[in-house]
């Protein structure tokens, strides 16, 4: 189990920044910056994620050595976020691949990954996760309406804390899992809403957003999907946005 070591701030321009300044001088694994907001906060892509007092904000370092298949970092993180809601809240979210934490077609959270190798070993992985717990998203005028928080599902205000602790359990129990070979492709089978539905894509490489059928996410964490004339399968890295289509 990871052993957290916490380092709370109260206003940053961004965790994720904090934490890889800490991480290159030598942070130990487990330790996790956390701030009651944010004012440059950031999501996949370095898109700007709103971070008023009241949500969830944190990022912490890994330094897992060697161990399977670091791309599917994103995906691990995302189901450890939405265990952790589920534990603490009772809620029960699902994932919008590839990093985006959902809650009755909107979305409470997000999650992003970056990862520092040598040939052999991982020196060290950063991971941000930013929860809409207790903060107002009404005003968020670039998710058009697309946001929830969980204190307006559940109509009461909610410990972040206690949020946050749930959270990290719940990613240390699967990290464990992940560094000692466990598939991860079976953890997050079921937990992905997108599979069965109709997408609208945009690539990274600027051609026209094309709609398609989503199938399966492999063993890599990329999404298969159906596309005229032949079937598709678009990696992470090389997507500039996904939605879900009704």
């Amino acid at each position: 189990m990871v052993t957290w070591t916490f380092i709370e701030l109260d206003d940053v321009g961004s965790t994720q920044a904090v934490a890889r300044e800490l991480a290159s001088m030598g942070a130990p694994e487990g330790t996790t910056v956390v701030a009651r907001s944010q004012t440059s906060g950031a999501g996949r892509l370095g898109r700007a994620w709103s971070s008023p007092v009241g949500g969830l904000y944190m990022s912490f370092v890994l330094r897992p050595g060697s161990i399977p298949r670091p791309e599917l970092s994103t995906l691990v993180t995302a189901v450890a976020v939405l265990r952790g809601v589920k534990k603490a809240t009772g809620l029960v979210p699902t994932i919008r691949w590839p990093n985006d934490v959902m809650l009755h077609g909107k979305k409470l959270a997000g999650v992003i990954a970056e990862a520092h190798s040598t040939r052999q070993d991982l020196t060290q992985m950063l991971v941000g996760v930013g929860v809409n717990c207790n903060s107002p998203v009404a005003h968020i005028s670039a998710l058009n309406g697309e946001a929830t928080s969980i204190g307006e599902e559940l109509g009461r205000h909610e410990e972040v804390s206690v949020l946050m602790h749930s959270v990290l359990d719940s990613f240390s129990q699967l990290y464990d899992d992940w560094k000692a070979g466990e598939d991860m492709t079976q953890v997050w089978r079921g937990h992905i809403s997108t599979l069965g539905k109709r997408v609208s894509v945009k690539l990274k490489t600027g051609e026209t957003p094309f709609s398609c059928l989503a199938k399966e996410v492999d063993a890599d964490g990329s999404l298969l999907v159906e596309r005229d004339p032949e079937p598709l399968v678009i990696r992470s890295e090389d997507l500039e946005w996904l939605r879900e289509l009704p």
